[in-house]
């Protein structure tokens, strides 16, 4: 009896062991990816150099649904077209959709790019995603910025192989800061400002010399009227 409950024992042991040592297939749903951005620009000299101190945004903003994107979660209400996923049609989406985004105060995934302008994003589903840049990166006189863009998990070459690692450089701009010249100055208000009502010193000394004059030239006429008469 006891041989037999060790066979059945043992067989349950055999079983659960061989179960859970083959590896068992993973549905494309549950399938999770990285992406990785690299950060850099180029100098007015030349130079290539790290942007580092770039705060990144990432959303996810569409899904596929029987082999075509749609919008997902809050930017369902975008009213954006993703139907062209050429290279202006995208760039055209990336905006509309990163201003929706600002208009929503919809908040993404925020991360940083460190000294060597790299930041990486992990446990990412599938999807289509909005990425952009919080802030410009300052440098000399001058700053580099970068458009949103979109990003697409998994990354499918032109053989059709796909890709849950996908790594972008985006691109940047660099212009300088502009400084005003000759900033307008404020304009100053006079400390004494006159009024109307209120006579000023020179216009009681204007008015006590008029009359002055008139009493001279009454006293002057009064003497002559009296010599005129005595006469």
């Amino acid at each position: 009896m006891k041989k037999g409950i060790g066979g059945v024992f043992l067989m349950i042991v055999t079983f659960i062991l061989f179960y859970f040592g083959i590896p068992q297939p993973v549905s494309a749903s549950e399938r999770v990816g990285t992406l990785t951005i690299y950060y850099h620009g180029v100098t007015q000299q030349g130079e290539p150099i790290a942007l580092s101190g770039a705060e990144f945004s990432l959303y996810k903003v569409g899904e596929k649904v029987k082999n075509k994107w749609e919008l997902y979660g809050d930017f369902k209400k975008a009213e954006v077209n993703l139907e062209d996923m050429t290279s202006s049609g995208q760039k055209k989406a990336a905006e509309q959709l990163h201003d929706f985004a600002v208009k929503e105060k919809l908040e993404g995934e925020n991360r940083a790019t460190g000294n060597d302008g790299k930041v990486v994003f992990h446990s990412l589903e599938e999807g289509m995603y909005l990425c952009n840049s919080q802030n410009d990166v300052s440098y000399d006189n001058g700053k580099f910025h970068s458009a949103p863009f979109l990003v697409f998990l998994p990354e499918i070459d032109e053989n059709g192989n796909c890709f849950y690692e996908v790594t972008v450089e985006p691109k940047n701009e660099w212009g300088e800061i502009e400084v005003p010249q000759n900033p307008p100055q404020p304009e100053k208000e006079p400390e004494n400002p006159k009024r109307d009502d209120v006579e000023t010193g020179d216009d009681k000394d204007i008015w006590e010399q008029l009359l002055l004059l008139s009493a001279s030239a009454g006293i002057i006429a009064a003497i002559g009227y009296r010599k005129r008469k005595w006469i």
